[in-house]
């Protein structure tokens, strides 16, 4: 066995490799007419297999509209998913509503959250329509607390990188995927990571604030028609089997107090990244430690487990569906049943053998790696 696969080997405990029986993405347009979808009559059509949203003379929009996704003869209400398309849009913005609701049985505007596309930078961000929800700005992670107070938790990407490395381009095709489970969000542009979000927030009634369902919808800005112009196409949705419970974060960002550090070793520590302007803190290892680094809270057997990673010890894959940024990949791993499923910026490992003793979540001492944004979200038992 490489070296390189020890990033991801130790990570879980007592499990045995396996091909996870996990859903596929469906297309929800058949690049024809707008059948599945329900929005305000002339202001959506399809031309040349592209959805497009605008005034048809290119006349004023009096307000947004939003093209709702339907499940037969009423609107599709999601829980736990993976929503992915492409857009390109004129001079102002537009947005991908999730978990939301209309604000009329009838009607064509909704509330709930946004993943905001703006024509360059914030592109990917958290908005939530109805203003008393959710946000987040792009790069940023983020705890909504009871009561809706948003707190900066960590630094998912760094803006002015994302910017130099021109995450998104004026006027071209951009890829945006929105992934919901429990109560955790996270937001990407043409494959890197750019948001993450866990919703405390305790009002689960008041659909302008914490909403753990709901409905996809497609917006068309109001304003001026001759700019407010937007396309979709190759829009797909991948329904989880799974139903995910309330996110927590596992490593409180200042030190390895949650974690137990195997005694005599000195392989780990909490330490401050260079460069890093949110003054947060990351778990390190040098590599030299011969027992890995375990998660001392109880969990059930049934998780999704996700961070950020930096090392040397693994080069993800050139077809990976994310991409890694500024040297940070995107680890998850799922645990059910006693089997583990494991993904490198998404891309599954399937014959990763992942034996760790003591029946705990746990990071290898012996590959030299930085660690942040660590999220353990519990798989909750079939109804």
């Amino acid at each position: 066995m490489s070296r390189s696969y020890t990033v991801v080997v130790l990570l879980v405990v007592q499990v045995a490799s396996y091909a996870a029986d996990e859903p596929t993405f469906r297309p929800l347009f058949n690049g024809k007419n707008l059948s599945g979808w329900d929005g305000e009559a002339g202001l959506w059509r399809v031309k040349d297999g592209v959805i497009e949203g605008g005034h048809p003379d290119a006349g004023p929009i009096n307000g947004s509209s939003w093209l709702i996704l339907r499940d037969g003869e009423k609107d599709a209400i999601l829980r736990d998913f993976h929503f992915r398309c492409e857009f390109r849009m004129g001079n102002f913005n537009s947005g991908v509503q999730y978990r939301s609701t209309r604000s009329h049985p009838k009607g064509f505007r909704v509330v709930g959250y946004q993943a905001d596309l703006l024509n360059g930078f914030g592109t990917g961000q958290l908005y939530h329509e109805g203003h008393q929800g959710a946000g987040a700005g792009v790069g940023e992670s983020v705890i909504n607390e009871k009561g809706g107070k948003g707190i900066r938790a960590g630094q998912v990407a760094d803006g002015k990188w994302l910017m130099n490395n021109k995450y998104y381009e004026k006027g071209e095709w951009t890829r945006v995927d929105v992934v919901c489970r429990g109560n955790h969000f996270s937001h990407f542009v043409n494959g890197y990571p750019v948001v993450e979000v866990i919703d405390r927030d305790d009002n689960t009634t008041d659909r302008r604030r914490r909403n753990d369902d709901g409905i996809i919808a497609l917006q068309l800005h109001g304003g001026n028609g001759t700019e407010m112009r937007i396309s979709f196409r190759e829009l797909h949705l991948k329904n989880y089997t799974d139903r995910f419970g309330d996110a927590v974060r596992v490593f409180n960002g200042a030190d390895l107090d949650g974690w137990k550090a195997p005694a005599g070793e000195k392989a780990w520590a909490a330490k401050p990244a260079e460069k890093d302007k949110t003054g947060r803190v990351r778990l390190v290892c040098d590599g030299s430690g011969k027992q890995p680094l375990v998660l001392a809270a109880e969990h059930g057997p049934a998780f999704l487990f996700r961070c950020q990673v930096k090392t040397d010890a693994w080069k993800p894959g050139e077809k990976a569906p994310f991409r890694g940024l500024d040297g940070w990949s995107l680890l998850e791993v799922t645990v059910r049943d006693g089997k583990a499923a494991v993904e490198y910026n998404g891309e599954p490992r399937k014959d990763v053998p992942a034996p760790v003793a003591g029946g705990k979540l746990a990071l290898p001492g012996d590959a030299a790696a930085e660690y942040r944004n660590h999220v353990l979200i519990p798989i909750l038992p079939a109804k």
